[in-house]
Protein backbone atom coordinates (compact mmCIF):
# COMPACT_ATOMS: atom_id res chain seq x y z
CA UNK A 1 0.00 0.00 0.00
CA UNK A 2 1.37 3.43 -0.96
CA UNK A 3 -0.46 6.34 0.68
CA UNK A 4 0.06 9.46 -1.41
CA UNK A 5 0.70 12.77 0.35
CA UNK A 6 -2.37 14.85 1.03
CA UNK A 7 -4.79 12.05 0.26
CA UNK A 8 -7.51 9.91 1.71
CA UNK A 9 -7.53 6.19 1.07
CA UNK A 10 -10.03 3.46 1.83
CA UNK A 11 -8.46 0.11 2.77
CA UNK A 12 -9.79 -3.38 3.42
CA UNK A 13 -9.82 -3.84 7.19
CA UNK A 14 -12.01 -6.78 8.22
CA UNK A 15 -9.40 -9.52 7.95
CA UNK A 16 -6.68 -7.34 9.42
CA UNK A 17 -8.78 -6.27 12.41
CA UNK A 18 -9.85 -9.81 13.30
CA UNK A 19 -6.31 -11.13 12.83
CA UNK A 20 -4.82 -8.35 14.95
CA UNK A 21 -7.27 -8.95 17.79
CA UNK A 22 -6.83 -12.71 17.79
CA UNK A 23 -3.04 -12.33 17.62
CA UNK A 24 -3.23 -10.33 20.84
CA UNK A 25 -5.23 -13.07 22.52
CA UNK A 26 -3.24 -16.07 21.24
CA UNK A 27 0.24 -14.62 20.86
CA UNK A 28 0.82 -16.07 17.38
CA UNK A 29 3.51 -13.47 16.72
CA UNK A 30 5.31 -14.39 19.94
CA UNK A 31 5.13 -18.10 19.05
CA UNK A 32 6.69 -17.58 15.61
CA UNK A 33 9.32 -15.13 16.86
CA UNK A 34 10.33 -17.44 19.72
CA UNK A 35 11.27 -20.11 17.16
CA UNK A 36 13.77 -17.75 15.50
CA UNK A 37 13.11 -19.12 12.00
CA UNK A 38 13.91 -16.03 9.92
CA UNK A 39 16.74 -13.58 10.45
CA UNK A 40 16.45 -10.99 7.65
CA UNK A 41 13.83 -9.08 5.72
CA UNK A 42 10.15 -8.96 6.64
CA UNK A 43 9.70 -10.77 10.00
CA UNK A 44 8.04 -14.15 9.59
CA UNK A 45 5.28 -13.34 12.07
CA UNK A 46 4.24 -10.32 9.97
CA UNK A 47 4.18 -12.44 6.82
CA UNK A 48 1.94 -14.95 8.59
CA UNK A 49 -0.42 -12.31 10.00
CA UNK A 50 -0.81 -10.49 6.70
CA UNK A 51 -1.44 -13.76 4.81
CA UNK A 52 -4.12 -14.75 7.33
CA UNK A 53 -5.77 -11.34 7.00
CA UNK A 54 -5.69 -11.65 3.20
CA UNK A 55 -7.22 -15.12 3.41
CA UNK A 56 -10.13 -13.68 5.40
CA UNK A 57 -10.61 -10.63 3.19
CA UNK A 58 -10.45 -12.47 -0.11
CA UNK A 59 -9.07 -16.02 -0.39
CA UNK A 60 -6.60 -16.00 -3.28
CA UNK A 61 -3.23 -17.23 -4.48
CA UNK A 62 -0.05 -15.98 -2.82
CA UNK A 63 0.57 -13.68 -5.79
CA UNK A 64 -2.88 -12.11 -5.55
CA UNK A 65 -2.69 -11.95 -1.74
CA UNK A 66 0.59 -10.03 -1.88
CA UNK A 67 -0.88 -7.55 -4.37
CA UNK A 68 -3.94 -7.16 -2.15
CA UNK A 69 -1.80 -6.64 0.97
CA UNK A 70 0.32 -4.04 -0.81
CA UNK A 71 -2.42 -2.10 -2.57
CA UNK A 72 -5.75 -2.52 -0.79
CA UNK A 73 -5.32 -3.88 2.73
CA UNK A 74 -4.75 -2.16 6.07
CA UNK A 75 -2.32 -4.97 6.99
CA UNK A 76 0.78 -2.87 6.27
CA UNK A 77 -0.35 -0.16 8.69
CA UNK A 78 -1.55 -2.47 11.44
CA UNK A 79 1.38 -4.90 11.34
CA UNK A 80 4.10 -2.32 10.65
CA UNK A 81 5.32 -3.64 7.31
CA UNK A 82 7.32 -1.40 4.98
CA UNK A 83 5.63 -1.36 1.53
CA UNK A 84 9.06 -1.47 -0.10
CA UNK A 85 9.66 -4.93 1.45
CA UNK A 86 6.48 -6.50 0.10
CA UNK A 87 7.47 -8.81 -2.78
CA UNK A 88 5.97 -12.03 -4.07
CA UNK A 89 9.25 -13.93 -3.66
CA UNK A 90 9.54 -12.74 -0.05
CA UNK A 91 6.10 -14.11 0.75
CA UNK A 92 6.66 -17.38 -1.09
CA UNK A 93 9.86 -17.97 0.87
CA UNK A 94 8.07 -17.00 4.08
CA UNK A 95 5.22 -19.40 3.31
CA UNK A 96 7.69 -22.25 2.77
CA UNK A 97 9.41 -21.49 6.07
CA UNK A 98 6.05 -21.47 7.84
CA UNK A 99 5.12 -24.77 6.20
CA UNK A 100 8.42 -26.41 7.12
CA UNK A 101 7.59 -25.84 10.80
CA UNK A 102 3.79 -25.64 10.43
CA UNK A 103 2.65 -28.43 12.76
CA UNK A 104 5.12 -27.30 15.44
CA UNK A 105 3.92 -23.68 15.13
CA UNK A 106 0.30 -24.75 15.45
CA UNK A 107 1.05 -26.95 18.45
CA UNK A 108 2.79 -24.10 20.28
CA UNK A 109 -0.08 -21.80 19.30
CA UNK A 110 -2.48 -24.28 20.93
CA UNK A 111 -0.46 -24.06 24.15
CA UNK A 112 -1.15 -20.31 24.15
CA UNK A 113 -4.82 -20.83 23.22
CA UNK A 114 -5.20 -23.35 26.05
CA UNK A 115 -3.68 -20.88 28.50
CA UNK A 116 -5.94 -18.03 27.34
CA UNK A 117 -9.22 -19.87 26.70
CA UNK A 118 -8.86 -23.18 28.56
CA UNK A 119 -9.47 -25.98 26.06
CA UNK A 120 -12.19 -28.42 27.09
CA UNK A 121 -11.01 -31.72 25.62
CA UNK A 122 -13.36 -34.06 27.45
CA UNK A 123 -15.00 -34.83 24.06
CA UNK A 124 -12.98 -34.66 20.84
CA UNK A 125 -14.02 -35.16 17.21
CA UNK A 126 -11.47 -36.44 14.69
CA UNK A 127 -11.77 -36.73 10.93
CA UNK A 128 -9.66 -37.02 7.80
CA UNK A 129 -10.02 -35.48 4.37
CA UNK A 130 -8.15 -35.08 1.11
CA UNK A 131 -7.50 -32.05 -1.08
CA UNK A 132 -6.54 -32.39 -4.72
CA UNK A 133 -4.06 -30.69 -7.06
CA UNK A 134 -4.31 -29.61 -10.66
CA UNK A 135 -0.57 -30.15 -11.14
CA UNK A 136 1.88 -33.04 -10.72
CA UNK A 137 4.97 -31.39 -9.19
CA UNK A 138 4.23 -31.57 -5.46
CA UNK A 139 6.21 -34.46 -3.95
CA UNK A 140 3.67 -35.33 -1.25
CA UNK A 141 0.76 -35.26 -3.70
CA UNK A 142 -0.14 -38.88 -4.48
CA UNK A 143 -3.04 -40.79 -5.95
CA UNK A 144 -5.30 -42.19 -3.26
CA UNK A 145 -8.89 -42.54 -2.13
CA UNK A 146 -10.30 -39.13 -3.02
CA UNK A 147 -12.87 -37.67 -0.64
CA UNK A 148 -13.31 -34.85 -3.17
CA UNK A 149 -14.51 -37.45 -5.69
CA UNK A 150 -11.53 -36.58 -7.92
CA UNK A 151 -9.71 -39.90 -8.19
CA UNK A 152 -8.13 -38.61 -11.40
CA UNK A 153 -6.12 -36.03 -9.44
CA UNK A 154 -3.21 -36.30 -7.04
CA UNK A 155 -3.96 -35.19 -3.50
CA UNK A 156 -2.67 -34.68 0.03
CA UNK A 157 -4.30 -36.00 3.22
CA UNK A 158 -5.24 -33.72 6.12
CA UNK A 159 -6.06 -34.96 9.62
CA UNK A 160 -8.13 -32.75 11.94
CA UNK A 161 -9.25 -32.76 15.55
CA UNK A 162 -11.53 -30.29 17.30
CA UNK A 163 -13.21 -30.11 20.69
CA UNK A 164 -16.93 -30.35 21.26
CA UNK A 165 -18.08 -27.44 23.41
CA UNK A 166 -15.84 -24.68 21.98
CA UNK A 167 -15.59 -25.85 18.34
CA UNK A 168 -11.85 -25.11 18.34
CA UNK A 169 -9.67 -27.02 15.81
CA UNK A 170 -6.75 -27.80 18.14
CA UNK A 171 -4.78 -30.14 15.89
CA UNK A 172 -4.03 -30.84 12.24
CA UNK A 173 -1.57 -32.89 10.20
CA UNK A 174 -0.55 -33.11 6.54
CA UNK A 175 0.32 -36.47 4.99
CA UNK A 176 0.99 -37.99 1.55
CA UNK A 177 -2.14 -38.42 -0.51
CA UNK A 178 -1.98 -42.23 -0.55
CA UNK A 179 -2.03 -42.65 3.24
CA UNK A 180 -5.22 -44.35 4.41
CA UNK A 181 -7.22 -43.09 7.39
CA UNK A 182 -6.41 -46.18 9.45
CA UNK A 183 -2.66 -45.48 9.24
CA UNK A 184 -2.99 -41.72 9.68
CA UNK A 185 -5.04 -42.20 12.85
CA UNK A 186 -2.02 -43.57 14.73
CA UNK A 187 0.18 -40.55 13.95
CA UNK A 188 -2.59 -38.07 14.65
CA UNK A 189 -3.74 -39.59 17.93
CA UNK A 190 -0.16 -39.70 19.17
CA UNK A 191 0.16 -36.08 18.02
CA UNK A 192 -2.66 -34.73 20.19
CA UNK A 193 -3.15 -37.37 22.91
CA UNK A 194 -0.74 -35.55 25.25
CA UNK A 195 -3.35 -32.79 25.56
CA UNK A 196 -6.18 -35.10 26.52
CA UNK A 197 -7.22 -35.51 30.14
CA UNK A 198 -7.77 -39.03 31.41
CA UNK A 199 -11.18 -40.32 30.35
CA UNK A 200 -11.51 -38.16 27.22
CA UNK A 201 -13.90 -39.50 24.59
CA UNK A 202 -12.65 -39.58 20.97
CA UNK A 203 -15.44 -39.67 18.38
CA UNK A 204 -14.57 -40.77 14.82
CA UNK A 205 -16.19 -42.63 11.94
CA UNK A 206 -15.57 -46.25 10.97
CA UNK A 207 -12.92 -45.48 8.30
CA UNK A 208 -9.90 -45.45 10.66
CA UNK A 209 -11.37 -48.01 13.05
CA UNK A 210 -9.26 -51.08 13.79
CA UNK A 211 -8.53 -53.15 16.87
CA UNK A 212 -5.04 -51.64 17.13
CA UNK A 213 -6.32 -48.05 16.87
CA UNK A 214 -9.03 -48.69 19.47
CA UNK A 215 -6.43 -50.24 21.78
CA UNK A 216 -4.20 -47.22 21.18
CA UNK A 217 -6.96 -45.01 22.58
CA UNK A 218 -7.75 -47.14 25.61
CA UNK A 219 -4.05 -47.63 26.42
CA UNK A 220 -3.89 -43.84 26.93
CA UNK A 221 -6.75 -44.14 29.43
CA UNK A 222 -9.16 -42.51 26.99
CA UNK A 223 -12.36 -43.79 25.39
CA UNK A 224 -13.71 -43.98 21.84
CA UNK A 225 -17.10 -43.82 20.15
CA UNK A 226 -17.30 -44.97 16.54
CA UNK A 227 -19.54 -46.69 14.00
CA UNK A 228 -19.49 -50.49 13.68
CA UNK A 229 -17.44 -51.58 10.68
CA UNK A 230 -18.36 -55.28 10.32
CA UNK A 231 -21.53 -54.94 8.27
CA UNK A 232 -22.09 -58.70 7.87
CA UNK A 233 -22.10 -59.16 11.63
CA UNK A 234 -24.32 -56.13 12.11
CA UNK A 235 -26.79 -57.37 9.49
CA UNK A 236 -27.00 -60.80 11.09
CA UNK A 237 -27.41 -59.32 14.56
CA UNK A 238 -30.02 -56.78 13.52
CA UNK A 239 -32.10 -59.46 11.81
CA UNK A 240 -32.21 -61.34 15.11
CA UNK A 241 -33.31 -58.36 17.23
CA UNK A 242 -36.94 -58.20 18.29
CA UNK A 243 -37.99 -54.61 17.58
CA UNK A 244 -40.80 -54.82 20.12
CA UNK A 245 -38.25 -55.38 22.90
CA UNK A 246 -36.00 -52.43 22.00
CA UNK A 247 -35.63 -49.48 24.40
CA UNK A 248 -37.12 -46.13 23.39
CA UNK A 249 -34.45 -43.42 22.94
CA UNK A 250 -36.14 -40.35 21.50
CA UNK A 251 -39.00 -39.04 19.37
CA UNK A 252 -38.55 -36.54 16.53
CA UNK A 253 -40.85 -33.53 16.23
CA UNK A 254 -42.37 -35.24 13.19
CA UNK A 255 -43.39 -38.19 15.35
CA UNK A 256 -40.88 -40.86 14.28
CA UNK A 257 -39.14 -42.79 17.08
CA UNK A 258 -35.63 -44.09 17.68
CA UNK A 259 -35.15 -47.33 19.64
CA UNK A 260 -32.01 -49.12 20.79
CA UNK A 261 -30.73 -52.55 21.79
CA UNK A 262 -27.54 -52.52 23.91
CA UNK A 263 -25.00 -55.30 24.37
CA UNK A 264 -21.64 -55.56 26.10
CA UNK A 265 -19.00 -57.88 24.68
CA UNK A 266 -15.35 -58.07 25.81
CA UNK A 267 -15.58 -54.65 27.44
CA UNK A 268 -17.11 -52.99 24.35
CA UNK A 269 -20.57 -51.46 24.49
CA UNK A 270 -22.50 -51.94 21.26
CA UNK A 271 -25.59 -49.86 20.53
CA UNK A 272 -27.96 -51.13 17.83
CA UNK A 273 -30.35 -48.35 16.81
CA UNK A 274 -33.53 -48.43 14.76
CA UNK A 275 -34.51 -45.00 13.46
CA UNK A 276 -37.99 -44.76 11.94
CA UNK A 277 -37.14 -41.53 10.12
CA UNK A 278 -34.04 -43.09 8.65
CA UNK A 279 -36.09 -46.17 7.69
CA UNK A 280 -38.40 -43.94 5.63
CA UNK A 281 -35.36 -42.37 3.95
CA UNK A 282 -33.86 -45.80 3.18
CA UNK A 283 -37.16 -46.98 1.72
CA UNK A 284 -37.46 -43.86 -0.44
CA UNK A 285 -33.88 -44.27 -1.65
CA UNK A 286 -34.49 -47.93 -2.56
CA UNK A 287 -37.69 -47.17 -4.45
CA UNK A 288 -35.81 -44.51 -6.41
CA UNK A 289 -33.11 -47.04 -7.30
CA UNK A 290 -35.72 -49.63 -8.34
CA UNK A 291 -37.44 -47.09 -10.57
CA UNK A 292 -34.14 -46.06 -12.14
CA UNK A 293 -33.09 -49.68 -12.73
CA UNK A 294 -36.37 -50.67 -14.35
CA UNK A 295 -36.38 -47.54 -16.51
CA UNK A 296 -32.83 -48.25 -17.65
CA UNK A 297 -33.75 -51.84 -18.46
CA UNK A 298 -36.73 -50.71 -20.55
CA UNK A 299 -34.56 -48.19 -22.44
CA UNK A 300 -32.02 -50.92 -23.24
CA UNK A 301 -34.69 -53.30 -24.51
CA UNK A 302 -36.28 -50.56 -26.62
CA UNK A 303 -32.88 -49.77 -28.15
CA UNK A 304 -32.34 -53.44 -28.92
CA UNK A 305 -35.72 -53.75 -30.66
CA UNK A 306 -35.52 -50.47 -32.61
CA UNK A 307 -31.81 -50.17 -33.52
CA UNK A 308 -30.32 -53.62 -33.09
CA UNK A 309 -27.38 -55.19 -31.24
CA UNK A 310 -24.70 -52.75 -32.46
CA UNK A 311 -26.53 -49.70 -31.15
CA UNK A 312 -27.17 -51.43 -27.83
CA UNK A 313 -23.53 -52.46 -27.48
CA UNK A 314 -22.45 -48.88 -28.09
CA UNK A 315 -24.88 -47.64 -25.47
CA UNK A 316 -23.64 -50.18 -22.93
CA UNK A 317 -19.95 -49.49 -23.51
CA UNK A 318 -17.90 -46.80 -21.77
CA UNK A 319 -14.21 -46.07 -22.16
CA UNK A 320 -12.25 -44.96 -19.13
CA UNK A 321 -8.65 -44.11 -18.32
CA UNK A 322 -7.33 -45.01 -14.86
CA UNK A 323 -4.05 -43.66 -13.46
CA UNK A 324 -2.39 -45.17 -10.38
CA UNK A 325 0.93 -44.50 -8.70
CA UNK A 326 3.01 -47.49 -7.59
CA UNK A 327 6.00 -46.19 -5.63
CA UNK A 328 7.83 -44.02 -8.18
CA UNK A 329 6.02 -45.42 -11.23
CA UNK A 330 2.79 -43.98 -12.63
CA UNK A 331 0.67 -46.56 -14.45
CA UNK A 332 -2.06 -45.43 -16.85
CA UNK A 333 -4.53 -48.04 -18.04
CA UNK A 334 -7.26 -47.63 -20.64
CA UNK A 335 -10.20 -49.91 -19.98
CA UNK A 336 -13.55 -50.56 -21.60
CA UNK A 337 -16.58 -51.12 -19.40
CA UNK A 338 -19.55 -52.90 -20.87
CA UNK A 339 -22.76 -53.50 -18.95
CA UNK A 340 -24.60 -56.78 -19.29
CA UNK A 341 -28.21 -57.02 -20.25
CA UNK A 342 -30.59 -57.98 -17.48
CA UNK A 343 -31.60 -61.62 -17.67
CA UNK A 344 -33.96 -61.18 -14.72
CA UNK A 345 -37.62 -60.30 -14.80
CA UNK A 346 -38.83 -57.07 -13.25
CA UNK A 347 -40.11 -59.02 -10.25
CA UNK A 348 -36.69 -60.67 -9.75
CA UNK A 349 -34.92 -57.30 -9.97
CA UNK A 350 -37.26 -55.79 -7.38
CA UNK A 351 -36.85 -58.80 -5.07
CA UNK A 352 -33.06 -58.55 -5.34
CA UNK A 353 -33.02 -54.84 -4.45
CA UNK A 354 -35.45 -55.37 -1.58
CA UNK A 355 -33.58 -58.27 0.06
CA UNK A 356 -32.27 -56.00 2.89
CA UNK A 357 -35.50 -54.11 3.36
CA UNK A 358 -35.88 -55.43 6.89
CA UNK A 359 -32.67 -53.57 7.83
CA UNK A 360 -34.05 -50.14 6.91
CA UNK A 361 -33.31 -47.62 9.66
CA UNK A 362 -30.79 -49.83 11.49
CA UNK A 363 -27.22 -48.81 12.36
CA UNK A 364 -24.78 -49.56 15.18
CA UNK A 365 -22.18 -47.74 17.31
CA UNK A 366 -19.29 -49.08 19.42
CA UNK A 367 -17.83 -47.47 22.52
CA UNK A 368 -15.26 -48.42 25.12
CA UNK A 369 -17.28 -46.36 27.62
CA UNK A 370 -20.74 -47.10 28.95
CA UNK A 371 -22.91 -44.25 27.73
CA UNK A 372 -26.57 -43.47 27.93
CA UNK A 373 -27.90 -44.62 24.49
CA UNK A 374 -29.34 -41.18 23.77
CA UNK A 375 -26.07 -39.45 24.74
CA UNK A 376 -24.08 -41.84 22.54
CA UNK A 377 -26.34 -41.11 19.58
CA UNK A 378 -26.22 -37.34 20.07
CA UNK A 379 -22.45 -37.34 20.56
CA UNK A 380 -21.89 -39.30 17.35
CA UNK A 381 -24.21 -37.00 15.45
CA UNK A 382 -22.30 -33.98 16.73
CA UNK A 383 -19.30 -35.35 14.81
CA UNK A 384 -20.68 -33.31 11.93
CA UNK A 385 -18.92 -30.34 13.59
CA UNK A 386 -15.55 -31.51 12.30
CA UNK A 387 -17.17 -32.37 8.96
CA UNK A 388 -18.42 -28.78 8.83
CA UNK A 389 -14.87 -27.60 9.62
CA UNK A 390 -13.64 -29.56 6.60
CA UNK A 391 -16.34 -27.96 4.47
CA UNK A 392 -15.37 -24.48 5.74
CA UNK A 393 -11.68 -25.09 4.98
CA UNK A 394 -12.57 -25.98 1.40
CA UNK A 395 -15.34 -23.49 0.68
CA UNK A 396 -14.72 -20.51 2.99
CA UNK A 397 -10.93 -20.60 3.44
CA UNK A 398 -10.51 -22.13 -0.02
CA UNK A 399 -7.76 -24.54 0.93
CA UNK A 400 -8.21 -25.98 -2.56
CA UNK A 401 -7.20 -25.83 -5.27
CA UNK A 402 -3.59 -25.42 -4.19
CA UNK A 403 -1.82 -22.69 -6.12
CA UNK A 404 1.62 -23.63 -4.82
CA UNK A 405 3.60 -26.75 -5.69
CA UNK A 406 6.57 -27.15 -3.35
CA UNK A 407 5.97 -29.41 -0.37
CA UNK A 408 6.66 -26.82 2.31
CA UNK A 409 4.65 -24.17 0.46
CA UNK A 410 1.67 -26.55 0.39
CA UNK A 411 2.09 -27.19 4.11
CA UNK A 412 2.37 -23.44 4.64
CA UNK A 413 -0.90 -22.88 2.76
CA UNK A 414 -2.61 -25.45 5.00
CA UNK A 415 -1.20 -23.73 8.11
CA UNK A 416 -2.53 -20.33 6.99
CA UNK A 417 -5.97 -21.82 6.37
CA UNK A 418 -5.95 -23.57 9.76
CA UNK A 419 -4.98 -20.35 11.58
CA UNK A 420 -7.71 -18.52 9.67
CA UNK A 421 -10.32 -21.10 10.74
CA UNK A 422 -8.98 -20.99 14.30
CA UNK A 423 -9.10 -17.19 14.55
CA UNK A 424 -12.68 -17.10 13.24
CA UNK A 425 -13.69 -19.83 15.73
CA UNK A 426 -12.09 -17.91 18.62
CA UNK A 427 -13.76 -14.68 17.53
CA UNK A 428 -17.07 -16.53 17.56
CA UNK A 429 -16.37 -17.70 21.11
CA UNK A 430 -15.38 -14.30 22.46
CA UNK A 431 -18.30 -12.51 20.82
CA UNK A 432 -20.96 -15.13 21.52
CA UNK A 433 -21.62 -15.69 17.79
CA UNK A 434 -20.94 -19.44 17.77
CA UNK A 435 -24.14 -20.21 15.87
CA UNK A 436 -23.21 -17.96 12.94
CA UNK A 437 -21.79 -19.70 9.89
CA UNK A 438 -18.17 -18.89 9.08
CA UNK A 439 -19.18 -17.82 5.59
CA UNK A 440 -21.56 -15.26 7.09
CA UNK A 441 -18.74 -13.91 9.26
CA UNK A 442 -16.23 -13.73 6.40
CA UNK A 443 -18.76 -12.01 4.11
CA UNK A 444 -19.44 -9.42 6.83
CA UNK A 445 -15.72 -8.82 7.43
CA UNK A 446 -15.14 -8.11 3.74
CA UNK A 447 -17.32 -5.00 4.07
CA UNK A 448 -15.27 -3.32 6.81
CA UNK A 449 -13.17 -0.40 5.56
CA UNK A 450 -10.45 1.71 7.18
CA UNK A 451 -10.39 5.37 6.05
CA UNK A 452 -6.89 6.89 6.37
CA UNK A 453 -6.13 10.60 5.91
CA UNK A 454 -2.56 11.86 5.51
CA UNK A 455 -1.01 15.33 5.15
CA UNK A 456 1.36 16.57 2.45
CA UNK A 457 4.32 15.06 4.32
CA UNK A 458 2.84 11.58 4.59
CA UNK A 459 1.90 11.89 8.26
CA UNK A 460 -1.35 10.20 9.24
CA UNK A 461 -3.86 12.85 10.32
CA UNK A 462 -6.75 10.55 11.10
CA UNK A 463 -8.20 7.12 10.68
CA UNK A 464 -11.65 5.70 11.20
CA UNK A 465 -13.66 2.64 10.32
CA UNK A 466 -16.49 2.77 7.83
CA UNK A 467 -19.33 0.31 7.17
CA UNK A 468 -19.39 -0.80 10.82
CA UNK A 469 -22.57 -2.82 11.28
CA UNK A 470 -23.98 -3.95 14.63
CA UNK A 471 -22.85 -7.48 13.72
CA UNK A 472 -19.23 -6.35 13.13
CA UNK A 473 -19.34 -4.20 16.27
CA UNK A 474 -20.22 -7.28 18.30
CA UNK A 475 -17.74 -9.54 16.52
CA UNK A 476 -14.76 -7.17 16.71
CA UNK A 477 -15.68 -4.96 19.66
CA UNK A 478 -15.86 -1.83 17.50
CA UNK A 479 -17.92 1.26 18.16
CA UNK A 480 -20.88 2.03 15.95
CA UNK A 481 -20.23 5.72 16.33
Amino acid sequence: MDIMNGSIKALRAGGTELTRRMDRKTGLSDVINSMNLKQRGVPLDKIALSLVSARIDQPKSVFQSVRDIRDRSSALLEFGIDPKDVHVKTYYRGLEKLGEHGEDIYSKLMDAVDEEFGLDLSVVFADWTSSFFHGNKCTIAKYGHSKDKRSDKKQIKIGLAMNDKQNIPFYYSVEDGNVVDMDQFKKDFEGFSHRLPEGSLIVFDKGPKSEKNCDLVTDKHCHYLTAVKDYKYVRKKMQSIDKTQMQHVMTYKTGENVHVHVEKTNGIYRYFYHDERRAKHDDKKRNKKIKKTLTEKKEMMDTLKEKGVKALKKKLTKKKEITKQLNDVVVTTKITIQKRLWKKTDEEIIADLEKDKDLDGFYALDSSKELDPKDALQLYRRKDKVEKLISDLKSVCQIRPFRVRRENAVKGAVLICMITALFIALAQQTSGLVKKAKKTIVDALKGLTLIVEVDDYGNILGRKYANVTSFLAKLLGLSLG
